[in-house]
């Protein structure tokens, strides 16, 4: 049976170079986002013969039922699940004293108990097929950053997840990783991307001196997912040009 995946964050720019590179593959796609426009629209960019092994799904990571009712339409649609990739998220730009609990909750809430909901609901299907998860994590992990606290601190609860899940889900067969990038254009940075003092800064940090593109972080998922990786489990592949040597 043709392997099948579900991407969740589908319509962000990750998202999409991913189930991209997971089409090419050869893997069929179920989609997942919260923006169905954002959605449909990235599956119409998809070419021909991916779309129509691609199914779309509304999903909300937030919300038990929903995490479950997904991965249930995934199974019926495509007879399989292989592997589920977590990424969807969300940023907010704050310190410590500027965000309140409430948004504090809401960031963890998407980024790290969303990958937790989506990994839970996922967890049968994966085990029969012998599958694997790979989330989108972040440098933001392990470099601390001024502005980003709550994202970061999702982050790093998001890296330690995949330890502890690859640790007990090995008896089940299921492996689990993530990909840690430093800033990739997308709409999440599109607003620092366009202040220029930043990005001198932040390729000035960075030893290749380039953003990580979308493809990159796609590439390291298809990696993570493939049967080449198939002894790896447990690890956070860093995508960061260099910059955590410094």
């Amino acid at each position: 049976m043709t392997p099948a995946a579900l991407v969740t964050g589908a319509a962000g720019a990750i998202g999409q170079a991913t189930a991209a590179a997971l089409g090419a593959a050869g893997m069929r796609l179920a989609l997942a986002d919260t923006d169905e426009t954002a959605l449909d629209a990235a599956v119409a960019k998809l070419p021909p013969h991916l779309r129509e092994r691609t199914t779309a799904h509304r999903l909300d990571v937030t919300d038990d039922a929903s995490c479950a009712e997904v991965v249930a339409a995934a199974v019926s649609a495509h007879g399989t699940l292989s592997l589920l990739v977590n990424g969807a998220g969300v940023m907010v730009r704050d310190t410590a004293l500027q965000t309140s609990v409430a948004t504090f909750q809401r960031v963890l809430d998407v980024n790290l108990t969303g990958a937790y909901r989506m990994s839970r609901a996922a967890h049968a299907a994966l085990a029969g097929d012998g599958g694997a998860i790979v989330s989108i994590s972040s440098t933001h992990a392990f470099l601390a950053a001024k502005g980003s606290f709550a994202y970061g601190v999702s982050k790093a609860g998001l890296s330690h997840l995949t330890r502890l899940l690859a640790l007990e889900w090995a008896e089940d067969g299921i492996r689990v990783n993530a990909v840690a990038p430093t800033v990739v254009p997308s709409a999440m940075t599109e607003d620092v991307l366009a202040d220029p003092g930043y990005v001198n800064r932040k390729m000035a940090a960075i030893p290749l001196g380039a953003p990580i593109a979308p493809e990159h972080v796609a590439a390291a998922v298809a990696y993570l997912a493939s049967p080449g990786a198939a002894s790896t489990t447990g690890q956070i592949l860093v995508l960061d040009g260099g910059e955590s040597l410094a």
